[in-house]
């Protein structure tokens, strides 16, 4: 899979231009940027002088814009968007006049204030008061100029209590108050500001933002505006540049560049996968109300309760097994167990019950309750359920040796209470995404599950005496970790083997998903679907008996890597036919509404 993001133009609006009369404040013209690095590392001047001497000295020359034009006219706010990197600063400096182009023209029609880099040139040892009139000297100003914007300047930045005091003692974002207080004190023509809007409180962020659109409605003043904010581009702009590694991707309509830069900025994939992906944005149109549902609470711990509730009236409410939230594999372990008894896994923060799954708790009140607990982390948990007013039964796996043992001891009060199914499910503690698209299956087919981990690796020997003690007729191994020679010792004890995995982890998911599917009975089926990430796992530990009870899967997007997103795309598509609509887990934070969209398209 290609690890690079592409930087191929996408599209570039230039319809509007011809009938723009206004007059041009800003040209650029095939602007290309190259900067030279050494191609070794040097630690002396004595080494420089003796490579020089020899002509030994070399440098390997890095592009950080590669032919770029765009025009800015009078009135306009100009955005420019783009991942770290990608040459927006350097252009910026390029502009205002502080570095000059390798290749092509820069032309300037109109004063600038540049509000590049916001504290260049204090010397933090001065008071506030000093360093006004010297940052005002260094960008320009008079000092009859200074005194008599001096109360502007105080009063903006909200330092009068201060100013007789060092600025080595204030906070970075009392500097940049002072910074941008003295930049704006004038009202140029063209406006340069790279970042500004991201530095210091909210409140000091809110009041920039006000100052830049004064300048912009009350004085007309050109701006052109750097942000990794895409909500403040799309608000403040009225034309926008998206460069990609100094390349030019598109140029034009915020609303349009700014919803396909959401989508594949910074992403990686292929080109092909890109193109799918683009596509898909072009011709995005509105959804029906029932088209997707989402699944979101406040918190990780909310989701999985919310998740649970949706399900638990179709169970037996006799029982549950509450699971330490603080490692996945614990819901990984139960969900075998939870499929034998038909009851939901709820999950637990480690020094206390969440709220949510005490209502939940309360609501039901099960007899008897299996706490599973891999290192003993969530003993307060523990001891809050036992203190619960209708004493239920715990049945405590708390456990501090090795996630093989405490898989055995699941599997071995299994065996004794003959709860278990035919299949049992191998998998590694890091192959995480496998073992939670894999955990509908295990519910649904009463699996035993066994996990290790790198630093207690899979007994292999003892694995297979279990499995054949139990009469356990097939092997389920999900991820890559697990080593191969398992296939071997249960293949000679008659025990089937099945392997789920790929080249990628997204890949993997996928065949998981779609093997679910095609063991399903149901004909139309409900698709769950959430984000291929670490930080979403613990919104889905409870999709395995969510999936498990709605007889669904649950398809693993990372919506970084466009091949991945295209390979959903796909499946989606080719399995309209049987999916009845698609379900998403946690909030924008995960997958964000605009992923929703897309994926939920391909169902139309």
């Amino acid at each position: 899979m290609p690890e690079a993001v592409n930087t191929s133009a996408l599209g570039t609006d230039t319809g509007f231009e011809a009938q723009d009369s206004r007059e041009s404040m800003i040209k650029v013209e095939n602007v290309s940027m190259v900067f030279n690095m050494a191609s070794e590392q040097l630690n002396s001047l004595k080494e420089y002088a003796i490579k020089l001497a020899r002509r030994q000295l070399f440098f390997t020359g890095f592009k950080a814009l590669d032919n770029v034009s765009f025009e800015v006219k009078r009135g306009d706010v100009f955005g420019i968007i783009g991942t770290n990197g990608s040459g927006k600063s350097t252009m910026l400096k390029i502009i205002a006049g502080v570095l000059e182009p390798s290749e092509g023209s820069c032309v300037i029609n109109g004063s600038i204030a540049p509000l590049i880099e916001l504290g260049a040139g204090f010397d933090l040892e001065l008071t506030a008061r000093e360093n006004i009139f010297l940052n005002g000297a260094l960008l320009g100003y008079s000092k009859s100029f200074i005194t008599e914007n001096f109360a502007d300047i105080v009063a903006f930045a909200e330092i009068e209590q201060f100013l007789d005091m060092p600025m080595k003692n204030f906070s970075s974002g009392m500097v940049a108050r002072v910074a941008f207080a003295i930049a704006t004190v004038i009202v140029p023509e063209i406006l340069i500001v790279d970042e500004v809007l991201s530095v210091g409180d909210f409140m000091f962020q809110r009041k920039c933002e006000n100052r830049i659109s004064e300048l912009i409605e009350t004085y007309g003043v050109t701006v052109l505006i750097v942000s990794h904010t895409i909500e403040q581009i799309e608000r403040l702009c009225n034309k926008v540049i998206w460069i990609e590694k100094g390349h030019t991707r598109m140029i034009g309509d915020p609303a349009d560049i700014c919803q396909t830069y959401r989508v594949l900025g910074g992403r990686i994939g292929s080109a092909e996968s890109e193109a799918r992906v683009f596509k898909a944005i072009n011709v995005l149109s509105a959804l029906h109300d029932d088209q997707y549902t989402m699944i979101a609470g406040e918190d990780y711990y909310d989701t999985a309760a919310k998740t649970t509730s949706i399900v638990w009236g179709n169970m037996n409410t006799n029982a549950a097994v509450v699971a330490c939230g603080g490692t996945h594999i614990n819901t990984i372990l139960a969900n075998g167990l939870a499929g034998a008894y038909n009851i939901p896994v709820l999950q637990t923060r480690t020094n206390r019950i969440p709220d949510s799954v005490v209502e939940l708790l309360e609501e039901y009140r099960p007899t008897k309750i299996f706490f599973i607990d891999w290192e003993s982390n969530a003993q307060s948990a523990l001891k809050h359920l036992r203190q619960l007013e209708w004493i239920p039964d715990i049945i405590d796996f708390s456990f501090n040796g090795s996630i093989f043992e405490l898989s055995k001891a699941i599997f071995s009060f299994g065996q004794e209470q003959g709860i278990w199914g035919s299949t049992a499910v191998v998998v590694d503690f890091s192959d995480n995404s496998e073992s939670l698209a894999a955990a509908p299956y295990a519910f649904t087919h009463r699996c035993p599950v066994f996990s290790a981990s790198i630093s207690a690796p899979l007994n292999s020997n003892e694995l297979v005496a279990l499995l054949s003690m139990a009469e356990i007729k097939e092997v389920l191994i999900f991820g890559k970790t697990i080593k191969e020679e398992i296939d071997t010792q249960c293949k000679q004890a008659g025990i089937k083997t099945r392997r789920f995995s790929s080249e990628s982890i997204y890949e993997s998911c996928i065949n998981i998903c779609d093997w679910l599917f095609t063991t399903s009975d149901t004909t139309k089926k409900e698709l769950c679907v959430a984000s291929l990430t670490m930080s979403q796992w613990p919104d889905i530990l409870a999709c395995g008996t969510y999936c498990g009870v709605q007889e669904s899967a649950l398809l693993l997007v990372d919506s970084a890597d466009l091949d991945s997103v295209a390979a959903s795309f796909d499946f989606i598509t080719d399995r309209k036919d049987v999916i009845s609509h698609l379900t998403f887990f946690g909030g924008d934070s995960n997958l964000n509404e605009l992923d929703r969209e897309l994926l939920s398209r391909e169902l139309l």
